[in-house]
Parts: C-alpha cells; structure tokens; sequence
C-alpha cells in the first residue's frame, strides 16, 4: 500500500503514513491501514482533510422513518446502527445522505452549520433526532440545545444495577461538567432497565456514566464489554441505548413539540430474554 500511494501520489514516506494514519486511504468506504496489498483493479480512494469535506452526496434509496415534517422541522426516528453523517468507513450510506436527498434545502444550510444537525445520536443508538430545515429552525434548535431547553429521554439495557434507585450523576466527560439522572424501572437477573434523562448533552455521556456506576450499557463495545457471553445469551447484538422521547417548544412556532420512538423489538425481545432466563435455575 505505502508503495502505491507514493507512486500514484509523488509523495514522501511520512505523508503516506499520515494519510493511513488518518484514514483518509479508502477501498469500498473503508479506510485502510499499514501493509495492506492493493489488489489490481481495487479501486482506492483518498478522502478530503478533515474541515474540507465536500458536501454529503443525496442517497434515495435510504429510507427515513418521519416523526415529524413541517417547514422548519424535521424529526426522525433513526435506527441502529446507522451513522448520522459521513465519515471513514461510511461515505454516503448515512442519514444525512437520505436527509439531502429528500430535503435539498439542507444543502444551503452548508457544512458550517452541519447541514442542519443540531445534535447527534452515536451510530448504534436508535430513536429521536431533529434537524433544522430551515435557518430559523437550525438555529432555534442550536439555541434550545445550548439553554438546556429540551427534554430528552432515554432507556437502556445495562449489566447490574445502580446503587439507587434513582439518582444523578455529576461526573464531568470530556473534561466539561455533565450531569445524568436515572432511575431504575425493573431488574432481571443481572440485567437491568433504566429510565435516562441527560441534562447536558456531552459525547457519549450516558455511556460514560452508567459505566462511572459499574453498569454499563449492554454491547457497549467502548465503555463496556462490547458483545460477550450475556449479550449473546440474550440474543442481542446492537446497543442496547435508545432515545425513546424528545420535547421541546417549536423554535419558529412556539408550540410545544413532543416526540416519541417507540423501544426497538430488538431490545424488547433481549429484556423478555433476560426475565425468562432469571427465572431459570442457575
């Protein structure tokens, strides 16, 4: 591979090796790494520096579950485990891809302004999501965001058990404060479901803080065992973390603007595994 790209590229060792290291040397939308042989007529891609992205490409065939569609709004009920938007390994096969395909508009929003994202769900969790369609309705949701002004819940399958019922957790994520609260519905054996409401919206914050409570997120391959003996037990094979509801007022209407995901039949059939297999003798 270092050898193909500094003939095809004219470039220095060190350069080659900061584009692998980048993961901006791409075959099928995939980055590739150090050492890997370049097959003849394996097509091979270099993707843009990080700031340079062009625009994400329209992609039709993606299907988008609507919650909510007016000319400012638009809400989503995104399943796992779709990425939001485009980066190595996913190039036009995202959410935002079907978004601009059906909604062109997004486009003008331009990449300052992600196109309309006002916030994010990881790849491997499902449920609610906003975007802005318009400049109003982009920056309104900006603003609620920001203030703190939207209601947001989640639940989740974990391994274990708070150690209340119901609490907050306060511990700071990426190095900014952030603050969780929970609340324990029932228990099944090892597994437990809890009610989530994330007051701050840090990066991967309800991942980080159940893990902070020695009860990771089933599946959880970052902050907790990823797939393992339990996951398989209970036939899960996705996160089991999704954004059940999502309340705000209507930043160009004022109304108030709820919306609702209902829990995914994957997690419920793993929770109804995990009470028939509580009941089982050990």
């Amino acid at each position: 591979m270092e050898r193909f790209l500094r003939r095809r590229l004219g470039a220095a060792p060190d350069h080659v090796h900061k584009l692998l290291r980048q993961g901006r040397v791409l075959a099928a939308g995939r980055p590739l790494r150090r050492g890997h042989r370049v097959r003849a007529g394996e097509p091979v891609e270099l993707s843009p520096p990080r700031g340079k992205r062009p625009p994400p490409l329209p992609n039709r065939k993606l299907t988008l579950r609507l919650l909510h569609e007016d000319v400012d709004l638009v809400a989503v009920d995104k399943p796992a485990p779709l990425a939001v938007h485009p980066g190595p390994g996913h190039g036009s096969d995202t959410l935002l891809n079907g978004l601009v395909a059906r909604y062109p508009e997004l486009l003008e929003l331009g990449a300052a302004r992600s196109y309309g994202l006002a916030h994010r769900l990881d790849a491997g969790t499902s449920g609610v999501l906003v975007i802005g369609r318009s400049l109003r309705g982009y920056e309104g949701l900006v603003a609620a965001f920001r203030a703190r002004e939207v209601d947001k819940e989640y639940c989740a399958l974990v391994r274990g058990a708070p150690p209340r019922p119901r609490g907050e957790v306060t511990a700071p994520v990426g190095g900014k404060e952030a603050l969780t609260r929970y609340e324990l519905v029932a228990r099944a054996g090892p597994v437990s479901w809890l009610r989530l409401k994330p007051i701050s919206g840090r990066t991967h914050q309800l991942r980080i803080h159940l893990a902070s409570l020695g009860c990771p997120v089933l599946a959880d391959p970052r902050h907790g065992e990823g797939l393992c003996e339990l996951t398989a037990r209970l036939y899960l094979k996705r996160l089991a973390l999704h954004a059940r509801r999502l309340s705000l007022l209507h930043p160009v209407r004022g109304d108030r603007l709820a919306l609702a995901s209902g829990v995914p039949a994957r997690l419920r059939k793993a929770w109804r595994r995990a009470w028939r297999l509580a009941g089982e003798p050990a």
